[in-house]
């Protein structure tokens, strides 16, 4: 049971899984469910399978359940040294993992399709990273290395699974290419293409072993099958009937879920403070209007996404496609209420660096400390600070005053506080003095430590950073408030 808060529409997680059944491959099944708890109205909600060993008995109809690996952790790109031993066998009972192993060393050695046919169901993989691609998940497979499963069923090959669709179709897709809203620097913003269903493949996915050899090296396998995906389910055709489809069923359980009760809450939201999308910006982001997310990045409209993505393959791969949909002059509508379209980027005077405008908190009418997640800061130029009293100083900021308790926001610098008198944020999490020999654990595998607390990857090792200056990774010190 999902609220997939994250994103407006309650149909980007419905769809992908519509894509996949439409397809005919194995997929977990998405449905809709209202909550009661002792006959409270607790909200509306996404039922989603899990892709267990009694979900893969369904669906692979057998009795195998010694070979389902749940790879959900960050960097698994199915090699020895990435997936080996952070994967993990959903059978508590197995303890012999050596079937697994020989399968990622073959995968590891291969330098072609024919190395690994035998064992690996590549045409499945190649439809799931067509899948990847145009649907825009930066969470899966291609860039990320997680949210899925590799199961061999009894006798047959094994297969790559994907599950978690709810950053698609253009949603929070920021928080990967632009990784922080930038506050000091947004020069960044202008640097990166943020255009992103525009992007080629070869632009798109992390250029890894399997990628690699399996699409980049020779891409006529991975474009036929591309091909036929975007004919038989991944097309304005197909697509927007369905969309409307959904909006219409379950528009009276959103009007709900967004209605107040007597006391001014939403129904099922324990935490009081949490944003919460409206009604309008559900409506719209269904259709062709981008909006800010929870996160405080933009969510392409559902349909734009479509629209933008379908032109781009149809003409990059010739693709027969519907004129309608191709023809620049298709009008879509815009809900300007709540379209957010860019980032918006002030330009003080000459002499100060251009600054991007990040809403601040309301001020606090009590003294009560709640802390919620959110993403907002980057890494400014750090400040150079002999005694740091909080971690905010490590990178450019200032300690919140004594009196000052209100949490905000938490990132991995800690707790942030709000000075409502210089409208500016400010650290609450006191700074810990450390051992540098025995904090800076990465010098030993060839990489500095990292300057601040931002974190990457995470691998066996340990949390790494990256200093977009130098082009370097680092690693995260172990003193760090993660």
């Amino acid at each position: 049971l999902r609220a997939d808060a994250s994103e407006a529409t309650f149909i980007r997680s419905k769809l992908t899984c519509d894509i996949h059944n439409r397809l005919g491959l194995p997929s977990i099944s998405a449905n809709y469910a209202t909550l009661y708890i002792n006959d409270e109205y607790m909200g509306f909600y996404i039922l989603l399978d899990v892709p267990k060993l009694s979900w893969a008995k369904s669906v692979f109809h057998g009795n195998d359940n010694d070979n389902l690996y749940q790879c959900s952790i960050n960097g698994n790109f199915l090699t020895y040294d990435s997936s080996a031993f952070s994967c993990t066998n959903e059978n508590d009972n197995v303890i012999d993992n050596s079937e697994w192993i020989n399968f990622l060393r073959t995968l590891d050695k291969a330098e072609n399709p024919s190395d690994i046919e035998d064992i690996f169901d590549i045409d499945l993989f190649l439809t799931e990273m067509a899948i990847e691609y145009l649907i825009g998940s930066f969470d899966h497979f291609l860039i990320n290395g997680h949210n899925y499963y590799i199961y061999k069923p009894q006798n047959d090959k094994w297969k790559l699974v994907l599950y978690d669709f709810d950053l698609t179709f253009g949603q929070d897709i920021d928080l990967y290419f632009l990784i922080k809203i930038f506050v000091d620097i947004p020069e960044q913003l202008q640097s990166v293409n943020r255009e992103y269903y525009n992007y080629s493949f070869d632009e798109w996915a992390r250029h890894t072993h399997l990628v690699d050899i399996l699409i980049l090296k020779d891409p006529s396998r991975f474009e036929k099958i591309l091909k036929d995906v975007v004919s038989k389910a991944f097309n304005p055709t197909v697509l927007y009937p369905r969309i409307d489809e959904l909006k219409s069923f379950i528009k009276s359980y959103v009007e709900k879920d967004k209605t107040p009760n007597e006391k001014g809450n939403y129904p099922g939201k324990l935490n009081l403070l949490a944003n919460d999308y409206t009604l309008e910006q559900w409506d719209a982001n269904s259709e062709f209007t981008s909006i800010e997310t929870s996160l405080k990045y933009r969510a392409f409209g559902l349909k734009y996404w479509i629209l933008q993505k379908y032109r781009y393959v149809c003409k990059t791969y010739s693709i027969q496609c519907d004129n309608q949909y191709i023809d620049e002059s298709f009008q879509y509508p815009i809900n300007k209420n709540v379209e957010m379209y860019d980032y918006n980027i002030q330009k003080n005077n000459d002499n100060e660096k251009e600054t991007t405008e990040i809403k601040s908190p309301d001020e606090p009418s009590t003294t009560t400390t709640t802390t919620t997640t959110t993403t907002f800061i980057d890494e400014p130029i750090p400040t150079v600070i002999d005694n740091y009293q909080c971690f905010a100083e490590m990178i450019g900021y200032s300690c919140c005053s004594p009196e000052n308790k209100v949490a905000y926001a938490h990132d991995n610098n800690g707790d942030w506080g709000y000075d409502f008198n210089k409208q500016e944020w400010c650290g609450l999490t006191p700074y810990i003095k450390h051992d540098e020999t025995e904090s800076c654990w990465s010098e030993k595998l060839g990489y500095p430590c990292c300057s601040d607390c931002y974190v990457f990857e995470v691998d066996t090792d340990g949390s790494w950073g990256y200093n977009f200056s130098k082009k370097q990774w680092c690693g995260v010190p172990k003193h760090c408030p993660l």
